[in-house]
């Protein structure tokens, strides 16, 4: 492997004070003229982000949680179905090797984390934070340079409380620099910071004080802070953590998962996300049904066409991709790390993947001018580097609805000329002028369905229109 450990060493040290704000990075001539072309349009601005080093980060993270997707007695001979926020050290090894085996790895995810699974009911007698100890009995530093050993950003979870949402396991509630100091200590790269139990505090006062207590400690963790959007963190958290929550909790379900993308169009471009600064939408299920666990009670039951919804909602919007699900089959009693089918056409799907794990601002909605309270089929857009623009026709409607979009939302001049590709059929359509399809042609879109195009401007023009 071309991995090396010290990808996943602290950098070398720096003052606290050296860590800096990532704004809008000078621009072309080229992206000048298309700013004054079309400064409503894809280009939003982009709020300012705190860079502090954290490895996999500048891009929505991209990787795997343990939240439904982990069992007892694994890899086996008496292996157990995965169960609801578990984890133990066995478990955890077993997935890291099948998140290699299964794909993951050679696809582009990096992020490993485990949630609210993992910590013991019980700080220790110092006060600090401890793993549950028939779980992990060699504790949590031999796993986590496991991960690392692996090539994996290795995250875990606390909550801002005086306790967490599922397992009542010690919050980080008035022990921030301790917590921190521990998540440090064992190697960990991102803090995920719940909001359960945290009766009469302010979230925009109490995530920053995680968040200092782990920069103060020199290592560079990616903080991502999960209070559901409910007090607009796309306005403040920029300047405190790398990625928050900006919905309520996702389930594998397709009226959780509208709902999840109406939310989060409904964030104001100007705070749509950028490097180091990331909308959550929140987990994917993609592809889960009686294989895994249920989270908050609810079995996945989406059609493969609304996973592919999902996954592409997320992608365009530029959230986070971390899947939860289960990368072993252990339904025989001895696990052997597999995946499904259709997981592995939505999961491995570096074409789609690519819209994501761009560095360019979020994609946003683009059209009807009615919004998504506008009956029929809506035109999601960013723009990409390399001078290319990506397109999502979501049909969130109980039928079929017909799709097209105009280049001129793209910002384009009328008549422009651009190469479009079909990322789930992986598939070139053509060269299209003005629009696609052609003029007086739709696109039929499927119920739920949503299709992903890559759109490639002509050489003649595109180099001068785009960044």
């Amino acid at each position: 492997s071309a991995w090396r450990a010290d990808r996943h060493r602290p950098p070398a040290r720096r003052a606290p004070a050296a860590w800096r704000l990532q704004g809008m990075a000078p621009r072309s001539s080229a992206a000048l003229l298309l700013l004054a072309l079309a400064p409503l349009l894809l280009l939003a601005p982009r709020a300012a982000a705190l860079d502090n080093g954290a490895p996999n980060s500048k891009r929505p993270p991209l990787g795997w949680s343990s939240w439904v997707a982990l069992g007892e007695g694994w890899p086996g001979p008496d292996a157990k179905h995965p169960s609801f926020d578990f984890c133990d050290e066995a478990s955890v090894r077993a997935s890291v090797d099948a998140f290699h085996d299964v794909g993951l790895w050679q696809a582009g995810y990096r992020h490993f984390h485990l949630d609210d699974c993992w910590a013991d009911l019980e700080r220790n007698a110092t006060g600090f934070l401890q793993v549950e100890r028939d779980h992990f009995p060699n504790g949590m530093k031999p796993v986590v340079d496991y991960a690392h050993s692996k090539g994996l950003t290795f995250g875990l979870y606390t909550c801002a409380g005086t306790y967490t949402c599922v397992g009542k396991r010690p919050g980080s509630k008035d022990h921030w620099d301790q917590d921190a100091a521990v998540f440090a200590e064992w190697g960990v790269d991102v803090v995920k910071m719940d909001w359960c139990n945290t009766e009469g505090m302010v979230p925009e006062e109490t995530y920053p004080k995680m968040a200092a207590a782990l920069n103060r400690t020199g290592r560079r963790i990616h903080f991502n802070m999960c209070e559901w959007g409910r007090d607009d963190p796309w306005k403040w958290g920029p300047a405190t953590a790398q990625s928050w929550r900006a919905t309520g909790d996702h389930e594998g379900t397709w009226a959780s998962t509208k709902s999840i993308i109406e939310q989060r169009t409904a964030i104001p471009a100007e705070h749509g996300g950028g490097p180091y600064a990331w909308n959550d939408m929140d987990m994917l299920e993609s592809g889960n049904y009686k294989q895994a666990a249920h989270a908050n009670g609810k079995e996945g039951n989406m059609t493969g066409v609304e996973y592919k919804t999902e996954f592409s909602m997320w992608a365009i919007l530029a959230s986070p991709m971390v899947v939860t699900t289960p990368l072993l089959n252990c339904s025989t009693g001895t696990c052997t790390p597999s995946i499904t089918e259709l997981q592995r056409e939505i999961l491995l799907n570096t074409e789609v993947i690519a819209i994501n794990q761009d560095v360019t601002p979020a994609g946003r909605l683009l059209g009807p001018a009615g919004g998504m309270k506008e009956h029929g089929v809506k035109v999601f857009g960013r723009q990409l580097s390399g001078g290319m623009a990506a397109v999502a026709l979501y049909n969130p409607e109980d039928a079929a609805a017909p799709g097209a979009v105009d280049f001129e939302l793209l910002g384009w001049p009328s008549g422009a000329t651009a190469a479009v590709r079909d990322l789930w059929a992986h598939k070139d359509l053509g060269v299209f002028r003005g629009r696609f399809p052609e003029e007086g042609r739709t696109l039929p879109v499927p119920a739920h369905a949503t299709v992903v195009l890559r759109l490639t401007p002509s050489a003649d023009e595109g180099a001068e229109l785009l960044v």
